[in-house]
């Protein structure tokens, strides 16, 4: 066969291989609400970190419009409250009311952990979709596998939401029991629990896992750090290794990761869609997409790639009152990652009462979005120790230790007077 025969074959088969393709999005921990380092935008009224976050939605809800996605996953945490403002709601209902009226696109939603109502009987504000009667919307409060069908194809849904301790145990069962205790039963359970979804999976049709929990094999995030290694209850990856899995899309930490890197299935964290803070610096933000589809083999596979959102930028300058020409400085770090950026600034001093030049600071950085300013205290001693090296020899240092000490200067000379006296005694001496 010639070569543009062979690349004409591979072409077909490939068109034959995706008829039946299934292409998905796959995002997690929106978190409507949230307004560290917000401020109200006098022309919306709005909060401009709500705006943030509504960008960066927009931005995977348009890519899922203009790539023809059939099903957008999100993996829990839609709201930063359990009673988000009603403004919160609308903006995010319209949206996904865009998605499924307007595209026909199918949506499915697990609970996280920010999303559940703490009071018993109370409806989440996600739960409003049924009523709104848009049945492409599927919530997942409690753990099933759902047979979604898509417009002409079918796909199986295995649905892990947060798990709750009350939900899980009852009373009598962890009265008793420390929290350390209740944690390993909340494990305990939740294995059992996702080996239950799995079962119920037919391996002749596609199937996603869609779960908001921590892995213990995770790399976690900042913003989740301390309660994560602390008391959420985590499980193995090892109970998602499962060949009916075509994917696996998870929520609750907000760094991007797939833990089976190079095998079947993938078990990705999607990670938030916008930073919340510092702690999230230099984190990508995003979401996922991908395609479910017939491989030569006959059996499903799946592709996927990270696409970053529109996440507003955090940067961190570091400063001393050493710097002699700070305008360069900033300048060398580029407009680019300057403009509508959070910027903190740590300044280093040698004294508390040390004055800086704010406005001057905030001029150079007028096209920032914020600017914190720290003053930061150095340990002159660890400064000093740090600038006198080994290799140094006595004159050399106490001449180094002088220049860091304005208080001495008046007596330098006498210093290095009594200095040159002492070692030519030592070296009588040896």
């Amino acid at each position: 066969m010639r070569g543009r025969d062979k690349k004409g074959f591979r072409d077909f088969r490939n068109r034959i291989e995706k008829v039946d393709a299934i292409k998905f999005i796959h995002l997690s921990d929106i978190h409507i609400g949230f307004e560290t380092y917000g401020k109200i935008n006098t022309v919306t009224g709005r909060n401009t970190r709500l705006e943030d976050v509504l960008n960066s939605l927009d931005f995977i809800f348009d890519t899922a419009i203009k790539e023809s996605v059939e099903l957008v996953l999100i993996s829990g945490d839609v709201f930063h409250r359990e009673n988000p403002h009603p403004t919160e709601e609308t903006e995010f209902a319209k949206r996904i009311a865009r998605l499924v009226r307007d595209r026909d696109t199918n949506v499915v939603i697990v609970l996280g952990n920010h999303d559940y109502p703490t009071s018993f009987g109370k409806a989440a504000a996600v739960e409003i979709f049924p009523a709104l009667n848009l049945d492409k919307v599927l919530i997942a409060r409690k753990p099933d596998v759902h047979t979604v069908k898509l417009k002409n194809k079918v796909i199986q849904i295995a649905c892990l939401p947060w798990a709750r301790k009350s939900t899980l145990l009852s009373k009598d069962e962890y009265k008793s029991l420390s929290p350390e205790e209740v944690r390993v039963e909340i494990e305990n359970k939740l294995i059992h629990i996702v080996r239950n979804l799995i079962a119920k999976i037919d391996n002749s049709l596609p199937a996603v896992f869609v779960g908001h929990v921590a892995l213990r094999e995770a790399e976690f995030s900042g913003t989740e750090m301390g309660s994560l290694f602390s008391s959420d209850p985590s499980i193995p990856k090892a109970e998602l290794l499962q060949p009916v899995l075509n994917y696996v899309a998870l929520g609750h930490i907000h760094k991007f990761q797939n833990l089976n890197q190079g095998h079947t299935p993938p078990i990705v964290y999607s990670g938030s869609i916008e930073r919340i803070d510092f702690s999230e610096e230099k984190e990508k933000k995003g979401f996922v997409i991908g395609e479910i589809f017939k491989g030569p083999r006959g059996g499903w596979e799946c592709k996927f790639e990270f696409r970053e959102t529109p996440a507003r930028k955090f940067l961190t300058i570091e400063l001393s009152e050493r710097d002699k020409d700070i305008e360069t400085i900033i300048k060398n770090i580029g407009q680019e990652d300057i403009k509508d950026s959070v910027i903190k600034i740590k300044y280093r001093v040698s004294r508390l009462n040390q004055k800086l030049d704010e406005k001057r600071i905030r001029d150079i950085l007028s096209d920032a979005y914020m600017i914190k300013i720290e003053k930061i205290v150095e340990d002159t001693e660890k400064r000093i120790r740090s600038q006198i090296s080994k290799t140094m020899d006595i004159m050399e240092a106490l001449e180094k230790y002088i220049g860091t000490k304005p208080g001495i200067k008046h007596i330098a000379e006498d210093m290095k007077k009594y200095a040159r006296k002492l070692i030519e005694e030592l070296e009588n001496q040896a």
